[in-house]
């Protein structure tokens, strides 16, 4: 990572985990990050502090241990020395409060279970990510390399903006394909197709504005290497139409901008945000105001 790039990077990465598979690529994927960053990453578990005291401590200990011997596998942990926090208290509210604690900058999460929007509000990472001021990373995929492939859906809102920004300053080598979809109004399609093309031309000078104007933090990867940012824009639902460029682009981490106190309902992408955390197609950074 240059200087540049460093002076950028979180100082400090906090990963929760419970003991499962799901967190434990979590893990891997915080220490390689902060690894790459030069950044300080702290691993957290939370036992149940509602359990009898013995069977808590019990699980203190074990926890403590198990985490260290995972860390001890992990090449990218090599010299780092990860800092191990093992608390009683409810996950969500310990995950915030060592965050504010620290100092904290990401946030990584290992995936959930469930399946569905509705299963998913009250959780643990939806909680963490609507209350939470900094960045919150949920990893599904066991990480192999850095973040190479990232896509960002674009509303041209300042939400974008500051989720393209925060993308950039987390993974300046990374391409970006900046993803926008369109409607055409239904009176347009009773017209010519000369018109649904002045639509469609509209909503590509209005990107143009956005990646050359609106958006500063991309000026520099586009003056370097232009061919690292990509702008899409296509016709149709949103919900489609990023379902459709995650499978052709099969991204290494899809980037959503949230718009803070309203909640996972009002992201970008509104609902259809909510179904890709419910059930992410790969890695997702939610990105706050």
């Amino acid at each position: 990572m240059t200087n540049a790039a460093a002076a950028s990077a979180p100082s400090k990465v906090l990963v929760a985990t419970d003991l499962s598979a799901r967190s434990d690529r979590a893990v891997e994927r915080a220490v390689l990050l902060a690894k790459e960053a030069g950044s300080a990453v702290t691993v957290l578990h939370v036992v149940d502090a509602e359990l009898p005291r013995r069977t808590a401590d019990r699980l203190v200990d074990e926890a403590r241990v198990l985490i260290g011997e995972h860390v001890a596998t992990l090449k990218s942990a090599e010299a780092m020395a990860p800092d191990i926090k093992v608390v009683l208290g409810t996950d969500y509210k310990e995950i915030e409060e060592v965050a504010r604690k620290s100092g904290c900058e990401l946030i990584v999460l290992g995936v959930h279970r469930n399946e569905t929007p509705e299963l998913f509000r009250g959780t643990t990472a939806e909680r963490v990510i609507r209350s939470r001021a900094c960045q919150v990373l949920m990893v599904k995929a066991r990480p192999q390399a850095d973040y190479r492939r990232i896509m960002v859906g674009v509303d041209f809102s300042d939400c974008s903006r500051r989720a393209i920004e925060v993308a950039v300053k987390l993974f300046p080598n990374a391409e970006f394909h900046l993803v926008h979809a369109f409607d055409v109004p239904f009176k347009a399609f009773l017209r010519s197709e000369d018109t649904r093309q002045e639509v469609s031309r509209s909503h590509e000078e209005e990107m143009d504005r956005f990646i050359r104007g609106d958006c500063p933090a991309l000026l520099p990867l586009l003056q370097a290497v232009p061919a690292r940012v990509f702008p899409v824009l296509k016709q149709g639902p949103v919900r489609d139409v990023i379902q459709d460029q995650i499978d052709q682009l099969k991204p290494d981490l899809l980037v959503l901008g949230t718009h803070g106190r309203s909640g996972i309902a009002h992201v970008v992408m509104g609902s259809v945000a909510e179904d890709l955390l419910s059930y992410p197609p790969c890695d997702i950074l939610a990105v706050r105001p």
